[in-house]
């Protein structure tokens, strides 16, 4: 009966274990540049290889404006936002296209850029937390070591939803930018409004699983009732005289 006992309660925990394979997901873009005349060399993107299936990384070379447009001399690659009429200094850096991140994932993107400047002591912290239907991101990033006008860090992420605030440049309904200013501090806010998608699967599945417990369950009383009738040990004091 023991044992019984014991094995109901693993199954019992493990039909109430939350799945941790559905939850809320990042996309967007990283760019990281600077002039070709720094001595410092191209910062480069280190991505870890628990990552390497979710980031593309090839080499940038182009503009960057403080509004957030992205130009870029390679035909084959998309610009975030219209050509700038205005003449800006060319960039070489690298670029990471990123998809599908689990919140853990993009809050290890804040190391690895600020890595990118091998010869500066940035920093940057990124996180995202949820409350209900309410997700918020917050950053802070210290490009203090970094060179205004000669550095640039352009960082953008896509919400599963509608963004309500930030401080970023808004496109689309869903998407937020930042072009990073090298020389001081400064904050990252977003919040974006979209149902749990932890929550939202929940119908699909866990009704399935709900029958699996109750199966297991039957199980365990109909084999703990089948092994109380089967033992025929005598009892103590009902011994026959």
């Amino acid at each position: 009966m023991a044992g019984s006992a014991l094995l109901l309660m693993a199954l019992l925990s493990g039909c109430l274990t939350r799945s941790e394979t559905v939850g809320d997901r990042f996309s967007g873009e990283i760019i990281v540049a600077t002039t070709p005349d720094n001595s410092a060399g191209i910062p480069r993107l280190d991505i870890p290889q628990s990552m390497a299936s979710q980031v593309s990384v090839s080499d940038f070379t182009g503009t960057i404006s403080d509004t957030g447009s992205v130009t870029t001399q390679r035909p084959d690659t998309e610009t975030q936002a219209p050509t700038q009429p205005q003449k800006l200094p060319t960039k070489v850096g690298t670029r990471a296209t990123y998809h599908s991140l689990t919140a853990g994932q993009f809050g290890q993107l804040g190391d690895i850029i600020a890595a990118s400047f091998t010869a500066s002591n940035a920093a940057m912290d990124l996180a995202t937390t949820r409350s209900g239907d309410a997700v918020r991101l917050t950053g802070t990033a210290d490009f203090s070591g970094l060179v205004e006008g000669r550095d640039v860090v352009f960082f953008s992420v896509t919400f599963g939803g509608e963004i309500g605030g930030t401080n970023g440049i808004e496109y689309g309904d869903n998407s937020v930018s930042w072009v990073i200013p090298a020389g001081k501090s400064s904050d990252l806010t977003a919040d974006a409004r979209y149902p749990d998608p932890a929550v939202a699967a929940l119908p699909s599945w866990s009704l399935f699983l709900a029958f699996l417990c109750v199966l297991a369950v039957a199980f365990v009383i109909w084999y703990a009732r089948r092994e109380h009738k089967a033992d025929t040990t005598p009892r103590p004091g009902a011994l026959a005289k």
